[in-house]
């Protein structure tokens, strides 16, 4: 775990957001552009309704009231490193729950999102991730330690995983 003060373009994170309701997260895929604002890959919701962010918004994650915890899952070409990067891996992606994930949660969260993008990226060979169920554990094991609620936030903290590369 580290708290630095830049990002590293390159790196392929998994950010996660704390939401209102405690132990309860916003899930992310995040590519730096630069050492301050990463290009932010998600499903977001209004209501029952689901979409992918389209076009492609940086964040400025570093300084972010509600981030919990962002996981280093892979690395790419930093001469690569663009906005659109991920999104043609990324976009098709279907809002709804895909049958290897149904019986683990039929109701498409932004969470099952991530789960069938890390499946993608690692078909696409751009990560490698053998263990999506081990990587959301650890990703929540994280990000539960470092909730914007909790006194002992943080704010940005790094990690790598163990188990995507």
């Amino acid at each position: 775990m580290s708290h630095p003060n830049s990002l590293d373009v390159g790196d392929i994170l998994a950010v996660l957001f704390s939401r209102s309701e405690l132990d309860t997260f916003h899930w992310t895929i995040c590519v730096p552009m630069s050492s301050k604002v990463a290009a932010k890959y998600h499903a977001k919701n209004s209501g029952d309704f689901w979409w992918f962010e389209d076009p492609v918004p940086l964040h400025s994650i570093l300084t972010s009231s509600t981030v919990a915890a962002a996981i280093k899952i892979g690395t790419m070409d930093p001469t690569y490193a663009s906005k659109d990067v991920l999104r043609q891996y990324l976009s098709p992606i279907s809002m709804s729950t895909p049958a290897v994930d149904q019986e683990k949660e039929p109701r498409f969260t932004c969470r099952v999102w991530f789960r069938e993008a890390i499946r993608i990226l690692h078909q696409a060979g751009i990560l490698t991730c053998t263990d999506v169920d081990a990587l959301e554990e650890e990703c929540v094991e994280h990000a539960k330690a470092n909730q914007a609620a909790l006194p002992t936030w943080g704010g940005y903290m790094h990690f790598v995983s163990q188990y995507s590369v």
